[in-house]
Order: structure tokens, then C-alpha cells, then sequence
């Protein structure tokens, strides 16, 4: 989102600012700070307006590391509970979701081998 902001480049290379926050136009008109057209990156930094860094698309590994947390959060205490007390449909969930993962994990140790 471009927003208006008092604003004073602190990277001449990536166009990089530090922002003002606040009514004070007179205090930042004295620190170097110009009204400029900035906006937020995907990283929590702000730029001038057309120079904000765009997000990388995830690599193969952070997304097979993404999905291995998805389905170890499938595991749930109730399914260990159910498991624990030998409820067939937990011990099938938690087998399947266990394979799933140990087959991400070899997709994850041959890109690391490669």
C-alpha cells in the first residue's frame, strides 16, 4: 500500500527509508525528512514508492518443510489419547500422517544431497 509519509532515504542503493511517525512536520522537516510516497515490503521495511523488495517464491525445500509442520499439527492430543487407548481410526490417522512425513522428509534429504 503507497501511503504520504515524512521520509528520508537511508539507502541510496535500495531506496530504503526511515519513516516519521506522527504530526510533528516541523521536527522532521529539521532531521531531513521530505513528505514522499513510500511503501511497506513484505519484510516489515519501508522504500520509496516502486522500489519495496517483492516476496521470493518459496524454494522446494521451504515448502516441503511447510508441509511437514502442516501435518504434524494434524496430530493432536485427541488422536494420541484415542491412539493411546487403542481407537483404531486415531492409530490409522496418526500411521498415515507418520508415513506422509517420513516421505517428505527423504523429498527433503535428497534436495539437500543434490
Amino acid at each position: 500500500m503507497v501511503e504520504t509519509k515524512w521520509a528520508k532515504v537511508i539507502n541510496e542503493q535500495t531506496k530504503e527509508v526511515q519513516i516519521g511517525v506522527g504530526v510533528n512536520d516541523e521536527y522532521y522537516a529539521s532531521i531531513g525528512m521530505t513528505e514522499q510516497e513510500v511503501e511497506r515490503a513484505y519484510n516489515g521495511l519501508w522504500y520509496l514508492k516502486g522500489y519495496a523488495p517483492q516476496k521470493p517464491e518459496p524454494t522446494q525445500e521451504e515448502i516441503i518443510k511447510n508441509q511437514i509442520l502442516e501435518l504434524e499439527s494434524q496430530i493432536t492430543d485427541r488422536n494420541v489419547r484415542g491412539a493411546i487407548l487403542g481407537d483404531e481410526y486415531a492409530i490409522n490417522k496418526i500411521t498415515e500422517i507418520e508415513a506422509q512425513i517420513e516421505e517428505l522428509r527423504k523429498q527433503l534429504v535428497e534436495l539437500e544431497n543434490k
